[in-house]
């Protein structure tokens, strides 16, 4: 019995020592593995604009009035100088209010104050006259936040998109591609229609151009006669000048900076000085408008416009015939109302049943938009065959309303941008 026990116990002394002389097996820890980092996609630098340096001019409408004309000059990316060409709201121009002008006076100030903060600063901070209460005082009954520097906004985008009014230097000559087809714009100044234009587009090349309208200082010298001296000459330098055009690329609008070049001088005006860049403006604008009429086929592509409410305008012969307020929501066009419909001097905004036949032309647009509303904005381009969503009215088909008036102004509200968040 001593034996078994004595023989367990050098067993258990033994396997010891073998324990303990043998390293145990080390345990391999789990290796973390490092995350592996998806490579992300860097949101491309959306570039900002870029504007030649020089003079440009561009205003804001609305129901028949020039409430805003601006001036600036830009110089490397920043503006300036401005200044106002016009100030008006409810048939009062206040641009030159004095002290007691109550209280246009205390407006003038404020839309003064609006422009000088922008007087150095990059054209990309002209957004900020979307919260102008940030640096525009207040004043008794007006809030330097409700002052509608969004008008202001309106004035400068539109000077913007018709290009230089007179350049600084070098510039360029830089042009899209446009549908064949006929187009109208215009140029205005201080309220007035100054140069209204009609041109026709065939593979990039001005198949033919007219004028609408020209005036200066209220005089309308657009079918002035031998003998009207000096609007007749007036007028056969501005035929020459758009002569020269006729059968030229798209491009060689930016000649019309140059008019010396190709259009005569007469008494007291030369070539040079007829300021062919009203011309020029007119033109932009009727290129930024897109197709008055189609002549074929014609593209759809619209741009992306962000939420909010937009205003425009179509004119012509010095009557803001058609005047519109859109609101945008998810590329979707969520509200439209007319602002303004005249013709021959006739508003028929507001036409009554009797008034005939402008109430039946009120309702004959009141369906175009209402065709719209809920539609994406690239549904604009179904203005062109009015004919399929507008009924027929005595003398007047669906197809016949000028639908490319609505057109025009809702394409020169896009072009515009936002007008109110």
């Amino acid at each position: 019995m001593k034996f078994i026990t004595f023989s367990v116990m050098i067993l258990l002394i033994m396997g010891s020592f073998l324990l303990i002389g043998c390293d145990p097996a080390e345990e391999t820890e789990p290796v973390e593995e490092e995350p592996v980092e998806e490579p992300t996609e860097e949101e491309p630098d959306v570039a900002a604009p870029q504007y030649d340096d020089g003079r440009y001019r561009g205003y804001y409408q609305d129901r028949g009035e020039e409430q805003v004309g601006v001036q600036f000059d830009i110089e490397d990316g920043a503006f300036a100088n401005i200044t106002f060409r016009s100030l008006a709201y409810g048939g009062v121009d206040y641009l030159g209010a004095e002290e007691g002008d109550e209280p246009y006076y205390e407006l003038t100030g404020q839309h003064e104050q609006a422009i000088e903060y922008l007087i150095g600063q990059p054209v990309e901070d002209m957004f900020d006259l979307h919260n102008p209460g940030d640096f525009v005082d207040d004043i008794d009954g007006f809030t330097g936040a409700t002052i509608r520097a969004n008008k202001i906004l309106s004035a400068i985008q539109d000077g913007l998109n018709r290009g230089l009014y007179i350049p600084a230097n070098d510039f360029s000559r830089e042009i899209g591609d446009y549908d064949d087809g006929r187009y109208r714009g215009y140029y205005q100044d201080r309220g007035e229609e100054q140069v209204g234009i009609q041109f026709d587009i065939e593979d990039g090349v001005f198949a033919n151009i007219t004028f609408r309208s020209l005036a200066y200082d209220g005089v309308d010298y657009l079918d002035a006669e031998e003998g009207d001296e000096p609007y007749y000459e007036l007028t056969g330098q501005h035929e020459q000048a758009i002569e020269y055009l006729i059968g030229q690329p798209i491009e060689a609008i930016f000649d019309l900076y140059s008019s010396g070049d190709f259009v005569d001088d007469i008494d007291g005006f030369t070539g040079a000085t007829i300021r062919a860049n009203k011309i020029f403006s007119a033109i932009k604008d009727g290129l930024n408008r897109g197709l008055y009429s189609p002549a074929n086929d014609f593209s759809r592509e619209i741009g992306d416009y962000v939420d909010g409410r937009y205003r425009g305008i179509y004119r012509d012969r010095g009557e803001e015939q058609v005047g519109i307020q859109f609101d945008i929501e998810d590329g979707v066009f969520a509200n439209i109302t007319f602002r303004s419909l005249a013709y021959d001097g006739v508003d028929y905004l507001d036409a009554e049943e009797g008034d005939e036949p402008y109430y039946e032309l009120t309702g004959q647009h009141e369906q175009a938009i209402e065709y719209l509303i809920g539609q994406p904005v690239e549904a604009i381009f179904d203005l062109h065959s009015p004919g399929d969503f507008v009924d027929d009215i005595d003398g007047f088909t669906g197809a016949t309303i000028r639908a490319n008036k609505i057109f025009s102004a809702i394409m020169n509200g896009l072009e515009r941008g936002v007008y109110s968040y």
